[in-house]
């Protein structure tokens, strides 16, 4: 721990020295210096930068001394490079053509082409298996090299998760108070992808389903799943029904929607859960309205405002808006 503690300080330290360095430096020497270089010719090299000779005599004169050395002398032929001189044309040119790609305008995105790994994440695994299967099934058809890469992430760490890079998009869900921190002065932006309510599921031949509809009061007394990563507290049936006066029997809770089909369809546990939960499940389980009236929610994209106009960003925030209003469809 001792010696990577020292190499980070050692790391800082030259980063610093480094940008101190570069402070003092004109770095439009090294322009100069590749022209005086390629033409072995004041004169010539100050017709190839626009400037006149008597300028591009002083700009040699700064650089002797920048480099305290002489870099041309006369000879037979013409002006000569010093072995300094010749060991700087290399690295000289490989920073102004490093420059050169940094300032020049991006390459435009063909995602027919392109080869990107994108990162969701998501609070939930629910959004993740409803949007994520269509999305892949698309973009094999629009942008077959790119990839994909969904983590999961509490709300609490979706702002920096996002600040960071360490995801590019999160597919949050929403509600009417939403436990995702405010968008004021983050950085963040948010663009609603769907809007839906809740349904119950249980498992074809319940027996409550035997009558015409479900009430609130045999709804009340059925033993329940809830789907939640914290493994106590009420979920938002627990509140809604405690407004009413009543409370419920949460026989089993999970963490993850994704075990959830397979014990709705075989045991008498009924699942409120968003409607479009009824994409994941087969004729075992059958979908009825909710008796209890609950709040609709939506579901949103989010990302950080630095990638705002990245081409590739854009388009994969543009995609996943065509794609995931299909499935609530």
């Amino acid at each position: 721990m001792k010696e990577m503690m020292s190499l980070h300080v050692t790391m800082n330290r030259m980063h610093d020295e480094g940008a101190a360095a570069l402070a003092g430096i004109d770095l439009n020497l090294l322009v100069a210096f590749d022209a005086l270089a390629r033409e072995r010719s004041v004169t010539r090299a100050a017709e190839r930068t626009g400037v006149t000779q008597s300028a591009m005599s002083h700009t040699l004169r700064r650089l002797r001394g920048l480099f305290d050395d002489a870099l041309l002398t006369r000879g037979q032929g013409g002006m000569l490079l010093t072995p300094r001189a010749e060991s700087l044309v290399g690295p000289v040119r490989a920073v102004m053509i490093a420059c050169a790609r940094l300032v020049a305008e991006p390459a435009e995105f063909d995602p027919a082409t392109a080869r990107r790994r994108f990162r969701i994440g998501s609070p939930t695994d629910l959004v993740d298996a409803l949007i994520v299967p269509p999305l892949m099934i698309a973009l094999e058809q629009r942008a077959p090299s790119m990839d994909l890469a969904v983590a999961s992430c509490r709300m609490s760490n979706v702002q920096q998760a996002l600040e960071t890079g360490e995801i590019d998009v999160a597919m949050v869900p929403r509600s009417s108070s939403p436990a995702f921190p405010s968008m004021a002065d983050t950085g963040l932006r948010q663009r609603v992808l769907f809007q839906d309510g809740f349904s119950c599921f249980l498992r074809a031949g319940h027996p409550a389903l035997a009558k015409r509809r479900l009430t609130l009061a045999a709804y009340a007394k059925l033993s329940h799943m809830l789907v939640s990563p914290r493994a106590e507290g009420p979920g938002i049936v627990d509140l809604a029904l405690a407004s009413r006066g009543k409370t419920r029997r949460v026989a089993l809770r999970v963490p993850t929607f994704g075990v959830a089909p397979q014990i709705v369809s075989r045991t008498d546990l009924v699942l409120t859960a968003p409607t479009a939960f009824r994409h994941l499940v087969d004729g075992r389980v059958r979908e009825v309205k909710c008796p209890l009236p609950l709040k609709p929610h939506s579901v949103a994209l989010v990302w950080h405002e630095r990638f705002a106009d990245d081409p590739a960003h854009r388009f994969f925030r543009e995609f996943i808006e065509e794609v995931a209003p299909l499935v609530i469809t």
